[in-house]
């Protein structure tokens, strides 16, 4: 018997986000089709526990959207198992590339968590994928 072995993608909170959007965004069809090829198990997705802390901040200061929706978001996340602790020698990393690139630590440490693992980073972030695109693995969500 053999097992494929499935893409496995990091993905920062810029596609998570796109997942809970009820406006018509551009690639929010990208986002959707990443959410639905991990829960078909055809993708395994990863991100650093950052992520959490990002949607939940992000999706409380929309006003439009009440605290039970925000609260059944991040158990949806909980739920997925695709949290993951960042170690001191990734945030090191994300702390160099923060520096090269000039982005936010917030950023690079999903650079830098996607880099540890040797998996490509996928991000809805054009201000970032611009300022990131020369380096390796990066996938704007467009391309997904």
């Amino acid at each position: 018997m053999t097992f494929e072995k499935k893409p496995c993608y990091v993905i920062d909170a810029s596609v998570v986000l796109k997942w809970f959007s009820r406006y018509d965004e551009d690639n929010l069809e990208k986002a959707k089709k990443i959410r639905k090829d991990f829960k078909e198990r055809r993708i395994d997705i990863i991100s650093p526990e950052l992520l959490i802390y990002e949607i939940a901040n992000v999706l409380r200061y929309k006003e439009s959207i009440e605290e039970k929706v925000v609260l059944d978001a991040i158990n949806s996340i909980y739920e997925m198992r695709i949290l993951s602790s960042v170690s001191q020698m990734i945030m090191e990393d994300a702390i160099k590339l923060a520096r090269n690139f000039n982005i936010t630590v917030y950023d690079s440490t999903y650079l830098g968590f996607a880099n540890n693992l040797k998996y490509p980073l996928v991000t809805a972030d054009k201000k970032l994928y611009e300022k990131i695109k020369g380096y390796p693995g990066i996938i704007y969500i467009s391309e997904y």
